[in-house]
Order: C-alpha cells, then structure tokens, then sequence
C-alpha cells in the first residue's frame, strides 16, 4: 500500500476539496492506521491534509475555496510531468516559473493601467474580501487586435499574482481523433485543478474556429460543452486567464464563465511615442521625428512599432545618408498589409501633398523648420516648396 502512497494522497486531497464529516472520518482513520504500522512519514502527510482541511473550513463557513489560490494544490516544480496529448505524446501544455515572467507590464493607456492594477489589488487582498463575503474574480478574458500586448499582459498579471503560469494554446489541444479534442482540454483543466498555477489559455477563438466546419459539428458541441465544464471546474480551485484576438467568434455561453472582459485597444499616440522611444534604444531621434513616425503608423499595434524600429535601426545603419521620409516610403511600400492605406498613398504619392498633408494635420501640429530635414530640405526649400503648391491651388 504504501508504494501506491502517492495515488492515495491524491485521492484524499481531492476529496478534501469539498469534504463531508464522513471523508474526514476515513481519512483520519487512514492516518492513524498508517502511524500504527510505523509509517510516520505517511502519517504526518495525511495529517497535514486534514490541518489544511479545517483551516480552510474555519475561514469560511459555507466551506467553499474563495480564493483564487488553491491553497490545498500541490505546487509545481521543474520536475512535474506535464499531460500529453495520447496520440502524439505532445505535452498539452508549458510551465512559465516567476523568474521567466515580464517584469513590466506593457505599455498602455492610464485608464487601462488603473483597471489592470485595481483587479491586480483584489487578487493581492483578497484576504480583505473574503472578510465581507466578496469573492475575488477568479477569470479574465482579454481581447483586442492582435499585437497589441495581450499575452504579455497575462503574463505579467500572474508574475504580479506570484505563482506558475500552465501557458496552453488551444490551437495545439485540437486533434484530428474523434474525441481526443475534449479529452486533452479534460486532462488540461485536471492537471491546472491539481496545482497551485495560473491557466492560461492562449488562442482561446480556436474552438470557434473550429465551430465554422459544417462537417465537425457533432464533436465541436462536445468540445464546446467540455470546456464550459472545466471552466465551471476552475472555481474556487485557481486563476483562468483566456486571450483571443477574435472575440466575436466566441460562443456567448463562454463569454459569461469570465468574471472580467477586457479589451486592449490599439496604442493612442501618446502610447506609441513611448512605445518608439523605447524600441529605437539606443538610438536617440527628436521628438518631432518620433511625432512624425507616430503620423505614419498611427492606428497600427504594438508589436507594428516594435517592427517599424527594428526597420529604422537596419536602414540607418546601412544607408547613414537617407533621410526619415525616404526611410519611410520603403517601409510603406513593403508593409501595406501593415498600414493604413490612406496615409500610405499620401506617403507614395509626391512629397508636395505629403508635405502639405502633414502641416494640415491639426491634431500633430507639425512646423515647416522641423519637417524640412526630414525630406532632405533646408528649410528654405521646403517654404519655397509649399508657396509654389499654394500659388498652383490659386490657379
């Protein structure tokens, strides 16, 4: 009995996650009948259950696991054998420990900062609600266009909360076996309730995706139906983080298993301007130059500015001699899947539109004197340049 120790601890724990007077009688029985035969050891685990046990149940009278640690998990170490997919022994999942995490949050708006923190503080006190009977969220779902730091955010949202991420991509649980699908999120949402982690689930729209086949549609009920269940499943026993860059595919029923919805817009342009300043280290450029570069990608992402820098750094390195908007017009015209296309036709059409669109700009407010070295001009030129445009609009 005792080399199938750690079988029986399992079962005890899982049954001391809603115990009865019954469970708590046969399991003290369990422990007194391995102290008499000399196993201490043992022992002293089940008992150490049990202590957990009643803590837990003195904390809250209902017995119900209000946070959103669960504090009778195991912990996971560098050793725990993660589930694998049974066809392709693929692990269905990836650990991230706190020394892998971000150690900043990305960059965001204020308003965005203050509710990000504010649910951060609820998790960090919950001790404090659980006083009232107000139980922390215990799901979040994060949404928005892709590149704009959503998983990077989950990521240091659980860094913030200080246990192990179990990072899944749903995309990867998916199988071409009749069943499997629903089987492999079943052994996820088993393994996550057995630790003390947060879930994260990644490509949370992949089921969705998979919705569209007419020819699944048997088994994408069973899929979809199993993972509302393990969702279900998860409270009281963990953190669930869901990511999706199309949330309008998403079943409603899922919608409503998470406590908080949140959306990540694009970077407003005070965001990207820091953004840029950040990318381009250690490159240094003015602020007007940064202000024109926020023009030209403005409604674009995140992860957009981090390529426009990573491109800037190249061309200047290899041509020392061009000036920002030539730089530019090559970045437009080899990322028009990236831009916006009105802007790139002003940038690709003659430098006297773009010239003239730019000092038209209200909201950016850009002066000829800092323009000019921008287009290679004096700024002598490029005043003479926008009279002879003005002169050519009389006409």
């Amino acid at each position: 009995m005792v080399k199938n120790f750690n079988i029986i601890k399992a079962l005890c724990r899982s049954a001391l996650s809603n115990p009865s007077d019954a469970i708590i009688h046969q399991i003290t029985r369990l422990r007194d009948s391995f102290e008499n035969d000399g196993y201490s050891k043992e022992a002293k685990s089940l008992t150490n259950l049990l202590s957990t046990s009643k803590a837990n149940a003195e904390m809250s009278p209902s017995r119900l696991e209000k946070s959103f640690v669960n504090k009778i998990a195991e912990e996971i170490t560098a050793k725990t054998v993660l589930p694998v997919d049974k066809e392709t022994s693929t692990p269905l999942a990836e650990i991230f420990f706190n020394s892998e995490l971000p150690e900043r949050m990305p960059l965001f708006d204020e308003n965005i900062q203050y509710g990000i923190k504010s649910v951060i503080n609820e998790w960090i006190q919950f001790d404090k609600l659980l006083e009232i009977d107000a139980t922390p969220a215990s799901s979040c779902l994060i949404y928005g266009v892709p590149g704009t730091g959503k998983t990077h955010l989950a990521k240091w949202i659980s860094k913030e909360i200080g246990i192990p991420v179990v990072l899944a991509r749903l995309e990867g649980l998916m199988s071409s076996f009749l069943g499997t699908t629903s089987r492999n999120i079943g052994n996820l949402f088993a393994f996550a309730n057995r630790y003390n982690c947060v879930l994260l689930l990644d490509e949370f729209d992949a089921i969705a995706k998979l919705r569209n086949d007419p020819n699944e549609v048997g088994e994408v009920k069973r899929v979809v139906n199993t993972l509302l269940q393990c969702l279900d499943s998860r409270r009281g026993k963990g953190f669930t983080i869901g990511v999706t860059n199309h949330q309008g595919l998403l079943d409603p029923a899922i919608w409503r298993r998470f406590d908080i919805q949140m959306e990540i817009p694009v970077p407003s342009s005070d965001v990207m301007f820091a953004l840029l300043k950040n990318f381009l280290k250690p490159l240094e450029f003015k602020e007007s130059e940064l202000k024109f570069l926020v023009w030209c990608i403005e409604g674009m992402s995140g992860a957009d500015a981090q390529t426009l820098s990573h491109w800037l750094k190249r061309a200047l390195v290899l041509d020392k001699d061009t000036n920002l908007v030539s730089i530019m017009k090559r970045f437009a015209l080899l990322n028009s899947g990236r831009m916006d296309s009105i802007k790139r036709n002003t940038m690709l059409h003659s430098d006297e539109d773009f010239i003239s669109t730019l000092l038209n700009d209200k909201n950016y407010s850009f002066k000829q004197k800092d323009l000019a070295p921008m287009f290679g001009m004096t700024a002598s030129s490029l005043s003479k340049q926008i009279s002879k445009l003005k002169e050519s609009e009389k006409i």
